[in-house]
């Protein structure tokens, strides 16, 4: 993983890590840029069902969706607007 990333915290209960972009800090590669090395290395760390969640350089939250296809790690982005949104929009 390239990008410059804390981990913030860890939703044991319900499998998210948070994440904080620190390459406005640190210098180097935003997670928004390295978001399929970043979903990667949390797999590695946490296992396949892990949710990431990140604060980006605006300090905005975003979740990395993912799925492993045949050419590797695909990602996308959504705004993540909580954890008691993201159990009511279910």
């Amino acid at each position: 993983m390239k990008a410059k990333a804390a981990i913030a915290n860890r939703d044991i209960d319900n499998d998210i890590v948070y994440l904080k972009d620190m390459s406005n800090q640190l210098g180097g590669m935003s997670v928004t840029n390295d978001a399929e090395h970043v979903v990667d290395y949390c797999r590695s760390l946490y296992g396949n069902r892990v949710r990431v969640v990140y604060e980006d350089t605006d300090n905005e939250l975003w979740e990395i969706k993912w799925l492993i296809g045949s050419y590797g790690t695909v990602v996308s982005f959504e705004r993540w607007n909580g954890l008691a949104w993201d159990i009511l929009k279910r």
